[in-house]
């Protein structure tokens, strides 16, 4: 029971970012800096979003992501898997975060890279699998 809680929490958090105040990566979109403290919801996929904040600390930037992918969508047997990543990036370093896919489709990948005194959020085309 405890599971389902914290999963229905995460989930409530993931929908409350993705309705309210937070910027929105579409495809079409160019690289995109994303400010301090600022979350930014990236779509990888038609069943999977992407929360990516960062925030200045003294030994670098910590950048947070956290993935939400759902299975069954639309139904009563509708699921959520939901990771979170943190990484600390210092200039030049990037991260890459990607979510599996079926064979012979190609890969979702969201590249988040320290550039100088920013730090930038993109999708990115994947291989193949």
């Amino acid at each position: 029971m405890t599971k389902r809680l914290k999963i229905a929490s995460l989930a409530g958090m993931l929908v409350l970012a993705l309705t309210t105040g937070v910027s929105r990566l579409q495809a079409a979109e160019p690289d995109r800096a994303l400010p301090e403290g600022q979350a930014i919801v990236t779509d990888l996929d038609t069943n999977a979003a992407v929360i990516t904040y960062w925030v200045r600390q003294s030994d670098g930037w910590h950048v947070v992501t956290t993935v939400d992918v759902v299975f069954g969508s639309d139904s009563d047997a509708e699921e959520h898997a939901i990771v979170r990543f943190s990484a600390v990036l210092l200039p030049g370093q990037s991260q890459l975060i990607s979510i599996p896919v079926a064979i012979g489709e190609q890969q979702k990948v969201l590249r988040i890279r320290r550039v100088g005194d920013r730090i930038e959020v993109v999708r990115t085309p994947g291989s193949s699998t």
